[in-house]
């Protein structure tokens, strides 16, 4: 381990990619999953550090680096403030309290995503392999897919019109 924000070996990337709070590695840049992100950004919004935050998440300051942390937070947190309507005229309780129902109800709407994709399909006419059809596990990577990308979208959508609304 160590280097602190430098390029990532080839043990530390397969140590990264097994942890929840990263979506992605590779030997110089981390991506971090949305969840880690929103989780860390209220975290940070009600006093706690960054690094005891990155720590708990199996991402040690050593190996990721102080500054990398420092960054990442202050990004997220100046995105995720902006993201809230009225933010200006809002307290930091305020804002946090907005942020975390919203939070809270992407959790809610990934994890009903997730159970209606992962019930068995066997009630679900699909053609014989075959007949110019698809076969079960197929067409249940597909509806996966394609509800994670609509998820996707709606966040997208929603994070746009809060910015027009901004700027009105």
């Amino acid at each position: 381990m160590a280097r602190g924000g430098g390029a990532f070996s080839d043990e530390e990337i397969q140590l990264l990619r097994g942890l929840p709070a990263v979506a992605n590695v590779t030997r110089n840049r981390i991506t971090y999953a949305d969840s880690f992100k929103q989780v860390c950004t209220i975290r940070y919004l009600t006093g706690e550090s960054p690094t005891k935050i990155f720590r708990e998440a199996g991402l040690p300051p050593d190996l990721i680096g102080y500054k990398r942390i420092e960054r990442c937070v202050d990004r997220w947190k100046t995105s995720a403030i902006k993201s809230v309507t009225g933010s200006g005229n809002m307290s930091d309780s305020e804002i946090i309290a907005q942020l975390v129902n919203r939070y809270e109800h992407a959790f809610v709407m990934r994890r009903n995503l997730d159970s209606i994709t992962n019930r068995t399909m066997e009630h679900i006419p699909v053609k014989a392999q075959g007949d110019d059809g698809i076969d079960v596990g197929t067409a249940s990577i597909i509806i996966k897919q394609q509800a994670r990308r609509i998820d996707e979208l709606e966040r997208a959508n929603a994070e746009l019109r809060g910015q027009i609304a901004a700027t009105a």
